[in-house]
Parts: C-alpha cells; structure tokens; sequence
C-alpha cells in the first residue's frame, strides 16, 4: 500500500487550485474556500502537526456542508446544482486522502469537473486552459510511481504535443455519431431577447456586450439589409408585447424565388428562448429550424450549446396571400387610449383618401413629417415610459427615445387609423469581424422596428432611421454619437476593451473563437461529409476507404517522425560504422562487450575465444 508523502499533497493543493480557478463564478466561493482550508489541513497532518478528527465529526461536518451547498446553489439551474455538489466532494476529499486509491479518485473527480468546465464555456482558451489542468492532474498520478523532474515533465509534454498530428487525423476520420443524451444548460449561459417586451427591456439589454451570434456571408451584405428578424410582438395589452398564437402557427415555407441573393450562416451561442435570428425572407438549408405564420424562423432543441444553422437570402415576394386573422389582430389597440394620442391621429389623416390603395404609405409619410418637425432625440439611456401614457408623455413631453420607444408609437398611431402594423424584435447590424464576411452581433445591437401592411405585403418601416440614421446606417459601435453613449453607460473596464488599440486583439480572439466553434464544435457528420467530399473531388479517383487510410497513415507518418527527429541524426565516421557492424556480427556469436571492459581487452578476449571462420577484428 503506498502512504502518500508530503509532495503529493502539495502537488494534488496545485490540481485542486488550478481547477478552482477554471470553474471560478460558477461554483459558490465557500467551496473554495473550503477546498484550500482542508487541503492546509492535510498537508499539517502528513507534517505530524495536527491529527485527523473523529468520525462522527467528519459526519456532521459533511451534512451541513451539503446543505449549506444546496442552499447557496438554491437559485441556480440543475446543471449548476451538480457542480457544486461534485465540487464539494473533490473539496472533502482531502479529510481521507491518505493512500493510492484515495489519490485516483481525488485525480477522476478532478478530471470530470474540468470536463463540465467545458459546458459553461466552449472557447479556445478555455479548452487550452482545461487540457493544461487535465495534465497537471495527470502528473500527479504518474507521481505515484516515479519521481518528478522538470526535465521529465518537460519530455513528457513534448511526447503529448508530438501525438497532436496522430490526434488530429482521429479527430478528421472517427465517425460522428449524435449524442446518447443531453447536458442540462448551465444557467450563467442565457443571453437574448425574451418573448414578451416591455419598452424598457431592450434598452437594458443594450448595456451588455455578450456575444449573441456571429454570421458569415458568402457575399458582402450592406449594413442597410441587415435587419435580423427574430420574432414578431403583434399583441399590445397596453403595457406589454407579446407573439400572438396566431404568429406561432406553424407554416410551410413557400419562397417567391428559389434563386438566392445571398448565402449565411449563424453560429448562435446559447440563448434563453427558441427564436432564430434571420435575414427575411431566408430559407432554412442546414440546422433543424421550424418556420412560422408570423415569417420567422425558431430552433427544434430548447437546449443547446453552440450551433451552426445555414440560410438562403431571398428576394422579397411582390405580393402574399394575406391572413385575416393575422390582419384583425394587427388593428387592436387596448383601451382608454390617452386622448392626445387619438387627436394626433386624427389630424395627421386630414387631407388623405382613406379609400386609396397607398393610404398607408401616405399617412405614414405624414407621419415622418410630424416626427422631423419636432426635437426629437435618440438615446441609449432613455427615461421610463410606463403603460399608454408614457407613450403620450414620449410624444408630446421628453421626446427622447430608443428604438422600441418610436417602434411602439408608429405602430399605435398606425392602428388607430384601421393600418395593420406589428412590432418587430431583432437585431440591427452587427460588428464586422473580417471585411463584410463575417459579422458579429452582440446584446447591444439588439433594435425593434415595424411592419405594416400595405394591401399586398409586409413592409418593414424603422422610424429610427427618421431620428438617427446614422444609428441604421452604422453599427451601435461604428456610429460616433451611440458608440459614445454606449461606453459612458459602461465602467472603465469595457470603455478600455473597446479603445481601437484593443480592437486588433478583439478581432483576432474572435475569428480563433469563430474557427474553432465551426471545426470543432461543430464539426458534425454533415460537415464531416462535406469535407470528405470535397476533398475526393480534389484528388479524382480516389475513393473514400483510400483517403480515410491515406490521412491515417499521414498522421502516423508525421507523429513517428517528429518523435524519431531525424532532424538531429548525424551520421557516423567510417571506422565507428565499421566498428558497430563488427560488434553486431559478433553478438550473433554471444561474444558481447561486457560493460567496463576496454575495447583492446575486449578484441584479446575475442581472439582468445573466437571460433574458427569468424572474421578477424580491427584494431583501428
């Protein structure tokens, strides 16, 4: 049985230490704490400094551990739940680490929480910091029975850096089967738009800069089209908007073209709600999506952690079949309506024909010229608009607003005079990564706009464009007066991480992030057989067993010979060749060189013993 020693306490205090700091903000900050307290105390135990508690202490000390866990966790996802329990046995471990065994599944716990590690974060640096924290754990079992140098841990990383290309080919050719089962979503990993806004609601979710999605064109796309339509609020019960059972109906997607205008697809990190985030019209061409009466596009799986979906962009129809119910719904207006609003509408339709076929637009256009006659203003931190009489105190008193805040108030003025219109939630722009190819779309570029309906289709209108075009035009970060706003909303921290000198390294974190994400995460069976494909097109005649066993067989070739390094064989003087060939014949003979035996007493040796017919020895 082997007693641990003091060096595999301090060595197993580093694992514990390491993947303390790679789940730290996820796990209540007790455990830790209380890791570090009973790992102090082992290590004064193997010193002969303290001695180990009673049993029935340990007992009473685990219980109320364990419901001090379940309580600081009381707020948390079950997913969460689990870690912090597992956590708290890898923290009490030590109170019995004493023998091998107790070492092994001290190492097993350690290495399965550095896996969950994993499913709060899914970025490179994370999966290059969880497999330094896996090694570490690895060097402490391999302390059991050998003893650590540096010059050993230091060949013992090369050798696992030398199985990467050998790694790889396994990762390229080992079949893609879809997951047993399904990991709970960890709560820390919600982001995104709620299906029931209250005008405030945007406004807050525009101070983070979580990632929502990233998008790759196959085509340069102006920042005008890109309006990412993520779900569509056509009820208003005076405070709130909500998606209608109307809108959530499924529907078979009918396109007026089946010509693209352009090729994306999303890389969605994990989001509270269904919704998928579109181009419209787009067609759904990879990704298990589901489309909707209201024209937008929602996920299968509630659960998820990073997935890619592929879309068609489309013309827009000319004209579509118009649902009457969808219609009726997209007139109502709650009651006891303030009176002012009601007189505004009134006045703006003097003049016009409500019989004429662009009514709509015309009233709308009068509309426009209400708004630009009058100071409005667009901000990022707008006051509190409570109910329909914040409306009217919008309009006609602070005339100050974000995006939703002139959203709802077309949409209101438009119903009052019999127009179909419904507010729109989404996405506007996004933060170009790599010139017009890919774009990423953060919290902040969160933005709602209108549609209305113009006897034929759907129109999309933004009054924000009538205030702030430059808003439209731009990026929240790329336009001068909200990227102000924006960062004066912000501490330091972010004002800092958002300087243009800390954008080169913002981008390239990000496009490392992206490539992972789409090669490795996501690199699925569908991709897989892509990519098999495309690479049989470049080498015509071959077939898929030839290329599968010819990248085998490479990344076998490329891992024997990093680790042969023929790169530092030298070949050897004449005489030392001839040398070994004569040792090697005479070994066939058992006439071995004994260690410590000169090279002349050992060619005496020979002659003396030599059988008749062996060759005769050099003495050079």
């Amino acid at each position: 049985m082997t007693v641990l020693k003091l060096s595999h306490i301090r060595l197993s205090l580093l694992c514990y230490l390491a993947t303390a700091l790679l789940l730290l903000g996820h796990v209540p900050w007790l455990l830790v704490l209380v890791g570090l307290l009973a790992g102090s105390w082992r290590i004064r135990v193997v010193k002969g400094l303290a001695s180990l508690p009673k049993p029935r202490w340990v007992k009473l000390l685990l219980l109320a551990l364990f419901l001090v866990t379940l309580w600081l966790s009381r707020g948390l996802g079950l997913f969460d739940k689990l870690v912090a329990l597992v956590m708290l046995g890898y923290s009490l471990k030590y109170i019995e680490l004493h023998v091998r065994r107790d070492i092994e599944v001290f190492v097993l716990t350690g290495l399965f929480l550095v896996a969950l590690s994993l499913v709060f974060s899914s970025q490179p640096l994370a999966a290059l910091l969880a497999l330094l924290v896996a090694f570490i754990h690895l060097l402490l079992l391999l302390s059991l029975d050998i003893q650590l140098s540096r010059a050993w841990v230091k060949q013992l990383a090369l050798w696992l850096l030398g199985l990467a290309p050998l790694a790889l080919a396994l990762f390229v050719l080992a079949p893609r089967l879809p997951p047993l089962w399904q990991m709970p979503n960890p709560s820390s990993a919600q982001t995104g738009l709620s299906e029931e806004i209250r005008p405030g609601d945007i406004s807050q979710l525009i101070r983070s800069d979580k990632l929502v999605f990233r998008a790759e064109f196959a085509k340069p796309m102006a920042n005008q089209q890109l309006y990412w339509r993520a779900m569509v609020l056509d009820q208003f019960d005076g405070e709130r908007w909500r998606r209608s059972e109307l809108a959530q109906q499924p529907q078979r997607f009918s396109p007026a073209s089946a010509e693209p205008l352009n090729q994306y697809q999303l890389l969605l990190e994990p989001a509270d709600g269904s919704w998928l985030a579109s181009l419209n019209p787009s067609s759904l061409t990879a990704g298990s999506g589901q489309y909707f009466a209201d024209k937008s596009w929602q996920r299968r799986q509630d659960n998820f952690t990073r997935q890619l979906f592929q879309f068609d962009y489309l013309p827009a129809p000319s004209s579509e079949t118009s649902n009457a119910a969808q219609l009726t719904l997209a007139k109502q207006l709650p009651a006891q309506l303030p009176a002012a609003i009601v007189e505004l509408a009134e006045g703006l339709q003097q003049g016009l024909d409500r019989s004429a076929s662009d009514y709509a637009q015309r009233y709308l256009a009068q509309l426009e010229q209400w708004f630009m006659a009058r100071p409005f203003s667009y901000t990022l931190n707008p006051p509190a608009y409570p109910g329909l009489r914040g409306i009217a105190s919008f309009l006609f008193e602070q005339q100050r607003g974000f995006c939703v805040h002139y959203a709802q108030s077309v949409v209101v003025m438009a119903r009052l005079q019999g127009i179909p219109a419904r507010m729109v939630a989404g996405y506007l722009g996004g933060e170009w990564e790599q010139s017009e190819q890919l774009l990423a779309v953060r919290n902040y570029d969160a933005h709602a706009w209108l549609e209305f309906w113009n006897g034929q289709t759907w129109q999309r209108l933004d009054p924000t464009a009538w205030i702030a075009p430059d808003r439209v035009e731009n990026s929240l970060q790329q336009s001068q007066s909200t990227a102000e706003q924006w960062r004066n909303l912000n501490g330091w921290g972010k004002r800092f991480w958002y300087t243009e000198g800390m954008s080169r390294l913002r981008y390239w974190f990000a496009q490392a992030d992206y490539w992972w994400a789409k090669w490795v995460l996501n690199f699925d069976q569908q991709r897989q057989l892509r990519l098999f494909a495309s690479l049989m097109a470049w080498l015509p005649g071959s077939s898929m067993l030839m290329l599968t066993a010819s990248m085998l067989f490479l990344g076998i070739v490329v891992t024997a010979t990093i680790f042969a390094k023929p790169w530092r064989w030298r070949l050897p003087a004449k005489p030392v060749l001839a040398l070994r060939w004569q040792l090697w014949l005479l070994a066939r003979y058992r006439l071995r060189r004994e260690a410590g035996e000169t090279l002349a007493a050992f060619v005496q040796r020979v002659e003396r013993q030599a059988p008749n017919g062996l060759p005769r020895l050099s003495r050079r």
